[in-house]
C-alpha cells in the first residue's frame, strides 16, 4: 500500500531531474546508435512530466468528511500559472530567434492560416521553439479537465483518458504498420497524448491507498519495458511518438516515486525541484545557438564534437537555470528585505 501522508517527495523529484536530463538527450541527439539507444528510452519524458501535473493537481475539497472534488480557484490558478509560463518561454524564444536572424538570417518568420490552426487545435508551434507543444499541450489539459470538474464529470475523465490511450496507439504505431503515414501532430497533441497521462498520474494520486505493487515488481516491469523499448524501435523504426511500452514503464516509475517518497534526496532531485522546467524552456535556444557555433567553426562532421554537443546543451541549460533562479531568489529578497530608515 502507498504512504498517503502528505510528506514532501523528494522521489518524483528525482525522476524529474532524469526526465529532464533525457528531454534534452531527446532532442539533441548523440551521434549513431549511442544517439539511438538514448533517444529511444527517453519517451518517458514528456509523458511523466504530464503524469506529474495530473498527480499534483488532484487536491479534493473535503465536505462533512467525504472528498467530492476539486477546489475550482485552485485549478484555476494552475491554468494561470502554466499560462503565464508560455508566456515568459514565448518571449524569450521570441527574442532569441530575432536575434539568430540578425547574425545568421536563417529562420522563417512566415505564419500562414494553416500553421496558425495546427498550433491552436494541435499545439504545433510556429515561431516558438517547436518543442514548447508540451506547454501549450498542458495548458489545454488543464482547461479541460477543469471544465469536466466542473460537470462532476471525473468518471468520464478517465474512461476519456483510457480511450485516449488506444487512439494514440492507432493512430501512431497502428497507422504505421497498416502503412499510413500520419503527421505526429495529429496524435501528439493536448487531448490524445497530454491528457491521458495527465489523468493517469490523477488517478494515481485518488487510488493510490488501493495500489498495492511491491517495489521489486515495480522495478522488474522498469527493466523490462525499457529493454522492450528498444525491441520495440527495433521493429517499428523511427519517430513514431510514445513507445506502447512506455505506458507501463511510466506507470511503474510513477507508482515507484509515490510509494518511495523519501528516497534519493540528492543533487538529480534537487534538479528535478528547481531547474527541470527552466531547463526544458532553454535548451532548445541552446541547442540551436551551439548548431550555428558547429557550422561556424566547421565542427558538425566531428564526431567528437557530435557526441560532446548534447552535454554542452545540457551543462549550459542548467547553468543558466541556476543563474536564473538564483537571479529571482536575490530579487525577492530585496524586495521583501525590511527597509531602513
Amino acid at each position: 500500500m502507498i504512504n498517503t501522508t502528505n510528506q514532501y517527495n523528494y522521489c518524483l523529484d528525482f525522476f524529474k531531474g532524469f526526465a529532464c536530463v533525457f528531454v534534452v538527450f531527446m532532442h539533441c541527439e548523440f551521434p549513431g546508435m549511442t544517439g539511438i539507444a538514448v533517444q529511444t528510452i527517453s519517451r518517458f519524458c514528456v509523458p511523466f512530466f504530464f503524469m506529474v501535473s495530473g498527480y499534483f493537481c488532484y487536491k479534493p475539497v473535503v465536505s462533512e468528511g467525504v472528498s467530492k472534488f476539486n477546489d475550482k480557484t485552485r485549478i484555476k490558478k494552475k491554468v494561470i500559472h502554466i499560462a503565464k509560463i508560455i508566456l515568459y518561454a514565448s518571449l524569450f524564444y521570441l527574442a532569441f530567434v530575432l536575434i539568430q536572424q540578425f547574425f545568421f538570417h536563417n529562420q522563417d518568420f512566415t505564419i500562414t492560416w494553416k500553421n496558425l490552426i495546427n498550433w491552436i487545435v494541435f499545439n504545433e508551434p510556429k515561431v516558438v521553439a517547436h518543442q514548447y507543444w508540451f506547454l501549450f499541450a498542458l495548458l489545454y489539459a488543464y482547461i479541460f479537465y477543469g471544465i469536466l470538474e466542473s460537470f462532476n464529470l471525473r468518471r468520464f475523465s478517465y474512461v476519456l483518458a483510457a480511450i485516449m490511450f488506444v487512439v494514440y496507439i492507432c493512430l501512431a504505431q497502428g497507422a504505421h504498420i497498416v502503412g499510413y503515414k500520419i503527421p505526429n501532430m495529429i496524435y501528439r497533441n493536448w487531448l490524445i497524448e497530454a491528457f491521458p497521462y495527465f489523468m493517469l498520474g490523477h488517478w494515481i494520486n485518488e487510488n493510490q491507498e488501493h495500489i498495492n505493487i511491491s517495489n521489486k515488481t515495480l522495478i522488474t516491469i522498469i527493466i523490462i519495458s525499457t529493454l522492450l523499448c528498444w525491441v520495440e524501435r527495433w521493429i517499428m523504426g523511427r519517430d513514431f511518438g510514445v513507445n506502447i511500452v512506455t505506458i507501463p514503464q511510466v506507470f511503474s516509475l510513477f507508482v515507484y516515486g509515490v510509494k518511495n517518497p523519501t528516497h534519493h534526496e540528492g543533487v538529480i532531485q534537487r534538479l528535478g525541484r528547481d531547474c527541470s522546467m527552466l531547463v526544458y524552456i532553454l535548451h532548445p535556444a541552446i541547442w540551436h545557438s551551439l548548431d550555428d557555433v558547429y557550422k561556424t567553426l566547421r565542427l558538425s562532421s566531428s564526431t567528437p564534437a557530435l557526441y560532446l554537443k548534447p552535454i554542452l546543451v545540457l551543462g549550459f541549460s542548467i547553468l543558466f537555470a541556476l543563474l536564473f533562479n538564483t537571479i529571482v531568489a536575490k530579487v525577492k529578497s530585496l524586495r521583501t528585505a525590511p527597509k531602513t530608515e
